[in-house]
């Protein structure tokens, strides 16, 4: 604004000394000699408004590009600003698509459950039938196996043959296991997507697997707990490993084991207390 005053001030004065000039030059004639010497100390004083001038530029361009630097500097803070909440945008969005398919899974897994029927053969057993959770307590406890007349018929349950066979490979010679096929695939794959999905980071999969464990029952644990020491088809035990990345048996208890602290060795440390 000071500049600018400066600028018309300059401008009048020019027209004043012009005006001045010129009625001097008509009024007296011979003052024109004399005056005609004056044109070198005039164009000296025009010659200095004209760099007056050109400074004056100068400031005024160096005051806009310092405006204009301000003004990209903050272009560049809403810029920055606008890409962090793009980002935290895309990170929710990932967050609910991994939590929709996660709960869909969940809920899928909870069908399976209840969808548990048992109903013995034979009708030796007195349990009748079970539906649901309570299909993995009967045969963790009181389901017969039998297997012809090297055994006899009273060996109840998982917990019993393991310790009568003294080895949780018995846990493959109980009868009817086929039925928890599904149950312990669906599981594996439930931990699995948690264990590689894109949508969330590495800090973030100990937190939702804690709430696929949360669902697992006793009784659901104790049967993983032997299903998953037995190798799958391609000779792996891919579920023991991400039973041990997880802390899957962080909430199992040890003296419902069949053979107590001897089986509850047979998982590293990682499958109780997750190793940060």
């Amino acid at each position: 604004m000071i500049v600018a005053d400066f600028r018309i001030i300059a401008f009048f004065c020019t027209i004043i000394l012009w005006a001045l000039s010129f009625f001097l030059l008509f009024w007296d004639t011979n003052c024109r000699g004399t005056f005609g010497d004056m044109f070198g100390a005039v164009n000296a004083l025009f010659s200095g408004l004209a760099f007056a001038g050109l400074i004056i530029t100068l400031i005024m361009q160096h005051e806009e590009l310092g405006l204009q630097r301000k003004e990209l500097a903050q272009t560049n803070e809403e810029l920055a600003a606008q890409r962090e909440e793009f980002a935290a945008q895309t990170k929710t969005m990932k967050i609910q698509r991994f939590e929709n398919t996660l709960f869909n899974m969940l809920s899928l897994q909870q069908d399976i459950v209840n969808g548990l029927y048992y109903l013995p053969k034979d009708g030796a057993e007195h349990t009748g039938e079970s539906k649901g959770r309570y299909v993995f307590d009967v045969f963790y406890n009181t389901k017969i196996t039998s297997f012809g007349d090297g055994f006899k018929s009273d060996i109840y349950g998982v917990k019993g043959l393991i310790q009568k066979e003294n080895s949780p490979e018995a846990y493959r010679h109980v009868s009817e296991l086929s039925i928890f096929d599904n149950y312990f695939r669906h599981l594996y794959r439930m931990f699995k997507y948690i264990d590689v999905s894109p949508l969330i980071d590495d800090e973030e999969r100990y937190g939702y697997a804690c709430i696929v464990r949360a669902q697992l029952s006793d009784y659901e644990l104790l049967m993983l707990f032997y299903n998953a020491l037995n190798v799958n088809d391609s000779g792996s035990l891919k579920f023991k490993h991400i039973i041990e990345k997880y802390a899957v048996f962080n909430n199992i208890r040890e003296d419902m084991l069949a053979r107590e602290h001897k089986d509850y060795k047979l998982y590293h440390g990682g499958a109780y207390v997750h190793q940060r």
